[in-house]
């Protein structure tokens, strides 16, 4: 009787024993759980207190590819032109640019094309990347261009001109810097809809109905 009484008290000491280990145990989780679910929502504060936005204050920017610009020039037979004008202001989270394209080259070649874009970003902020649509005008003004069965036109001398307008979808990146200064870079295509076969000397694929073009080497200044 004596030894089973024993029994029966160690037995019911275990018993309490993992009974109060367990429930420190899910104390302990319960503990780090909150600590962990603290420490993040404190890390997203800080995130949005410490965020300084580069583009405070700042209206539109102006942009220009330098290296574009010095590459062409190397060639006596024109330059090319690549730039753009970016509106800040319309919206937390996205922007409103305004890209532009000019070139000339042989055979009294001249090309003009302005896009308007609407680009909105994809993170928190007006950085990073972005999804952008937009329309394009161009204009076009040169010689008839090379025919495979007919060769070169007649008529050298002729001057022809066409305009074109399409639709553009693309992706981009942006870095802005709190000194005043961003770079971008994008890449877009698309389809011109109206006079969408015209044959000019030199113009390449703009000659075509399709839209391809990437930005690399644009610089910004912000006001």
């Amino acid at each position: 009787m004596f030894r089973k009484t024993h029994v029966l008290i160690i037995a019911m000491i275990g018993v309490f024993s993992i009974n109060a280990l367990s429930q420190e145990a899910v104390s302990t989780d319960s503990l780090l759980s909150n600590q962990q679910t603290i420490i993040k929502n404190q890390g997203i504060m800080m995130d949005e207190v410490i965020y300084v936005d580069p583009l405070e204050g700042k209206k539109f920017g102006v942009e220009f590819n330098p290296v574009y610009f010095l590459m062409s020039s190397a060639d006596d037979e024109g330059i090319t032109l690549t730039g753009g004008v970016s509106l800040f202001s319309v919206s937390d989270k996205a922007e409103i640019a305004f890209p532009f394209y000019y070139k000339t080259g042989a055979d009294d070649l001249e090309i003009m094309s302005v896009d308007c874009h609407y680009r909105n970003f994809l993170g928190k902020h007006r950085a990073g990347f972005y999804i952008s649509s937009g329309l394009r005008y161009t204009t076009l003004k040169g010689q008839e261009g090379y025919s495979f069965f007919s060769g070169l036109n007649d008529d050298e001398e002729a001057i022809q001109t066409a305009s074109k307008v399409g639709l553009t979808f693309g992706i981009g990146y942006r870095k802005y810097g709190y000194n005043g200064w961003y770079w971008g870079t994008s890449l877009f295509g698309g389809k011109y809809f109206t006079d969408t076969e015209s044959d000019f000397s030199g113009a390449g694929i703009i000659n075509s109905k399709v839209i391809l073009d990437m930005e690399i080497l644009k610089i910004g200044k912000m006001f």
